[in-house]
């Protein structure tokens, strides 16, 4: 039977092509067409986005400076004091007190430096220290050590009877005048003492052979120097010092600087 005759006994009129002749033609016999591949779905092209590319290279490069920044401070460090006993207000800090402590230089914190622990002995706790309290200059005054057997008192001095001093220099004091005015106390130094010629060091002493000198104490220790004359110059005519005395020999170092007649001389205990 024709194909036209197959279609007009099924009721179907005109020629419908019945798949490809040319795949049918080309397979081998027996064997199967091949199962097409996946097929990918389109897809949109990326977006790029330059801001966030750029705030990636920021954030590195904050990071490599920051660690820069570390490395440096690290290597600029200073060497400053550490205490490791505590220290009472009062008292001097020894050496027996101390330790060295590596930290980073700040020029706004005043650090005492291990290079001035030297300069210690001048001063005093200004309140009770702790261990482990890093040293900054506030924490230390000019105070004297608290000791039941000195006290601290201010004299006047003339312009030209004292040396060139400064907190904590320790001084020798001196009674230079008459015999007749010598402090009460010390009237049995006169024998032994220097006459006319060290009195001529003072307060313009005539000379006389009734001038003497007469050592009142060997550890005056300065305290506070007349105000803008720590040199010793002499700027005013009578340059009140605040200084720190034994006992023993508080009223005669008043007596001699209510008289005009106290001298300092630098060398203490010579």
């Amino acid at each position: 039977m024709s194909s036209s005759t197959e279609n007009d006994a099924v009721g179907v009129s005109g020629w419908k092509p019945s798949g490809s002749p040319i795949a049918r033609s080309t397979l081998p016999s027996g064997a199967t067409a091949p199962v097409p591949g996946p097929v990918r779905p389109p897809t949109a092209a990326r977006e790029r986005k330059p801001a966030l590319a750029a705030l990636a290279l920021l954030l590195i490069a904050a990071g490599v400076l920051a660690s820069v920044y570390l490395q440096m401070q690290a290597g600029n460090r200073v060497g400053v004091i550490e205490l490791t006993q505590q220290v009472s207000q009062g008292q001097q800090i020894s050496d027996a007190d101390i330790t060295e402590l590596m930290v980073a230089q700040d020029s706004s914190i005043n650090y005492v430096t291990w290079s001035e622990r030297g300069l210690l002995g001048k001063y005093t706790a200004q309140t009770t220290l702790v261990p482990g309290t890093i040293l900054i200059g506030p924490m230390l005054t000019t105070t004297p050590t608290v000791n039941g057997n000195v006290a601290t008192i201010p004299v006047k001095l003339s312009a030209g009877q004292y040396p060139p001093v400064s907190p904590g220099s320790v001084v020798n004091a001196y009674y230079v005048g008459t015999v007749a005015d010598v402090p009460a106390g010390f009237a049995g130094q006169v024998a032994g003492s220097s006459s006319s010629g060290s009195s001529s060091a003072g307060s313009g002493g005539s000379g006389s052979s009734d001038d003497v000198s007469v050592l009142l104490s060997d550890s005056v220790t300065i305290v506070q120097p007349p105000a803008g004359d720590a040199s010793g110059s002499g700027s005013s005519d009578t340059p009140v010092f605040t200084v720190s005395v034994p006992k023993t020999a508080v009223g005669a170092l008043l007596a001699a600087s209510a008289e005009g007649d106290l001298v300092f001389t630098s060398g203490a205990g010579s």
